[in-house]
């Protein structure tokens, strides 16, 4: 094996200790000139060499190290070192010196002080300023900062991947300088010679040996340059990352990168030297190696054109496939979010695989292909569209396989959802009791598929039906000709009892009857278009318009209803009509909410076309039987047409004062700019979900 300089250096200094005299690393560090650290990963390198070449070395934790041979030993070792030392880059050669000083700053942990420098090279302080005001030019073609800190040394600031750009130019350099010195020699010889004392000789001996790997595999077609300057890039890479310097992942780029041809040749090659080297998983490495290899002819010129740039649609592609697997299934997945998510995700590394030719293992395929024929089989005939749209000739049965997976998995979660007891909530108004009633179910009963919350006032059997709402969970009593439930906002041991015994009963009733039919999702319609703005709107006019204040001195619970009323009104006539629908309210069902201990005050209005939201402080708090309450949450809506839309943006609100305990902090400390802040950030979230789900975009991906 080669030695690094700095594996040859600490071999010199070991052989100038005597024999039973053991010397420190941090000794070693500060004669050398760098850190601890630095020298630790050199001694296996020392420790490997010097015993292939029959040299004792000891290497022992809180002692040192130490040469284990007498002085006669130690001379031969020194003319080893002498025979075996690679051809030194001349100083004098001002260029190669250059070249030299800017590997030396690329390649060093940690800055670097200008006497180690000049000690190095040879050169005087005055040279060394001269060349380093010379390379500061260079490093910013690569974006890179040459920093010059007294009391701290010489380093180079700027990103990884502009890091690996200058470090490669350099070793680029350096062996095509090796070539000019010895013309009778190829790239490959002067390769294996393994010149480069800047990389670990074992990580450039297993590279070339992927790489090898790699163009048979693959069929690359390489010139001896594109293979060297490979090389260079695949043993910077492993070296960078061996420091814990990955290039970080971005999605964006992933997303365009990913159906390339060169993406999955990188994939195949970035495996094998996590395998190699026992990394974990880094996209962000394979998907700039994939833009590495754009700048090559990796495939011969007779093949078909690969690399050729189209435009299409992944997500649309994607919609397709689900769509011709539904037909042939008669299933309908056009709701599974999931399974579009997942799938999508999956074909856009895929196209690129089946672009490039290459193909994976699927050790489950035959089971696949047996237990699931049917299923396979639709998978396999919608890879039609993939083949057409992309230009691919043929889909592998490991990749169909893959796909399949995702169908069963999409199958099984429809099959369980339909097992599941749907079901519609429903208060008085709509807006608040029934929010906090959905907290608490999702809490207790999480398979519950709660389908959402109306008004009393709403119900509609016939529409009930046609969702297949399986029960209605109320908090009123009902006279209705549909399976319901009465039971309380904050669940009482009794309603738990009586929802588990009606929940059992439904269940068994639903495993006894015949599969229901299945019914197609409607595509948008002016409706949903007309309901989002709407949504957006009445957003917007509620953030403006949030109203808390400090109630008088009052004594009982009607008073405090009668000043909740007043928050919103414009004159007498109006607040006598807000209290009488506050009131009214009030004598349907209970509006206390202890984990509030407030009233939750809330109703419909002809006296109002927007959502009024506030909130009253009671200082001090008002006492009514055992209820202490110190405060009135109010919301009043709009009747008519608009009332969908609003009913279902507070009880958004409602359920947030639950879920986020800083909502009703803000409120009672009277904060109106951060309780207007945080609801913004909840609002807004609501209005995204609510338009993704009617236009049925994909979930948005994950951020690192």
């Amino acid at each position: 094996m080669q030695l690094t300089a700095r594996a040859r250096e600490i071999i010199q200094i070991l052989i100038h200790f005597p024999q039973n005299h053991p010397v420190t690393v941090s000794a070693v560090s500060e004669e050398l000139g760098v850190s601890i650290r630095s020298i630790q990963r050199e001694l296996l390198t020392v420790e490997q060499w010097l015993n292939e070449n029959g040299f004792h070395f000891i290497r022992k934790r809180s002692v040192g190290l130490m040469l284990d041979e007498p002085d006669d030993r130690k001379q031969e070792l020194l003319i080893l070192l002498q025979t075996n030392s690679p051809a030194r880059i001349s100083t004098d050669d001002r260029r190669q010196r250059q070249n030299l000083l800017c590997r030396l700053l690329l390649f060093a942990d940690e800055p670097v002080k200008s006497y180690y420098l000049a000690n190095k090279l040879e050169i005087s302080e005055g040279t060394l300023l001269t060349d380093l005001n010379q390379i500061s030019h260079w490093f910013e073609k690569y974006q890179l900062r040459l920093k010059r800190r007294q009391g701290l040394g010489i380093y180079i600031e700027g990103s990884e991947t502009a890091i690996r750009q200058a470090a490669a130019s350099c070793l680029l350099d350096q062996l095509t300088h090796s070539l000019q010195l010895e013309p009778g020699r190829s790239i490959s010889d002067i390769w294996n010679s393994c010149p480069i004392q800047d990389i670990n000789p074992s990580i450039i001996k297993n590279v070339g040996a992927i790489l090898s790997d790699c163009e048979k595999q693959l069929n690359l077609h390489l010139s001896d340059n594109e293979r060297l300057r490979l090389l260079i890039y695949l043993a910077l890479a492993v070296h960078r990352i061996e420091k814990g310097c990955p290039i970080p992942n971005e999605n964006s780029i992933f997303s365009q990168k990913s159906m390339e041809p060169e993406y999955a040749a990188a994939d195949y090659i970035t495996r094998l030297v996590r395998r190699c080297f026992k990394f974990p998983s880094a996209p962000g490495e394979t998907v700039y190696l994939a833009a590495y290899l754009t700048g090559f002819h990796i495939w011969p010129s007779e093949s078909r054109d690969l690399t050729r740039r189209r435009d299409f649609d992944i997500h649309q592609v994607t919609l397709e496939v689900i769509k011709k697997v539904g037909e042939e299934l008669q299933q309908d997945f056009t709701g599974d979010s999931r399974l579009l998510k997942d799938l999508e995700g999956h074909l856009q590394p895929a196209i690129g695989r089946l672009r490039a030719g290459i193909t994976i293992e699927n050790p489950l395929l035959s089971e696949f292909q047996e237990k699931y024929t049917e299923i396979y089989n639709a998978c396999e005939n919608s890879m039609e569209i993939l083949q057409k749209v992309f230009d691919i000739p043929a889909v592998y049965a490991g990749e169909v396989g893959f796909i399949t997976i995702y169908f069963i998995m999409a199958l099984e979660r429809k099959e369980k959802l339909e097992r599941k007891i749907s079901a519609m909530l429903v208060c008085p108004s709509g807006i608040g009791s029934s929010r906090l009633l959905a907290s608490n179910l999702k809490k207790e009963y999480p398979d519950l598929d709660i389908r959402g919350t109306m008004s009393a006032f709403e119900i509609d059997c016939d529409k009930l039906r046609r969702d297949r709402v399986d029960l209605v969970i109320s908090t009123i009593k009902l006279s209705i000709p549909y399976q319901n439930l009465q039971v309380n906002p904050i669940l009482t041991r009794q309603d738990k009892m009586l929802l588990n015994s009606k929940l059992s009963l439904l269940q068994k009733k639903k495993r006894q009857n015949a599969p229901e039919i299945k019914v197609p999702t409607p595509p948008l319609s002016k409706t949903d278009v007309e309901y989002i703005s709407k949504l957006g709107t009445e957003i917007y006019r509620l953030l403006g318009n949030i109203r808390i204040g400090q109630a008088p001195v009052l004594g009982k619970r009607s008073e405090v209803i009668s000043h909740a009323a007043s928050l919103f009104a414009e004159n007498a006539e109006m607040e006598k009509h807000f209290q009488q629908v506050l009131e009214t309210r009030d004598q349907m069902a209970d509006t206390y909410i202890k984990p509030f201990h407030a009233l939750l005050l809330h109703g419909r209005s002809s006296m109002t076309d927007h959502i009024c939201f506030g909130y009253v402080r009671l200082e001090p708090p008002v006492y009514d039987k055992t209820q202490i309450i110190l405060g009135a949450i109010v919301s009043l809506i709009p009747e008519g047409t608009d009332s969908q839309v609003c009913a279902a943006i507070t009880s958004e609100v409602i359920g947030a004062l639950l879920e986020k305990p800083e909502l009703l902090e803000a409120l009672r400390s009277m904060d109106d700019n951060l309780f207007a802040s945080l609801l913004e950030d909840t609002l807004l979230r609501f209005y995204r979900e609510t338009v993704k789900n009617l236009l049925k975009l994909p979930a948005e991906p994950k951020k690192n």
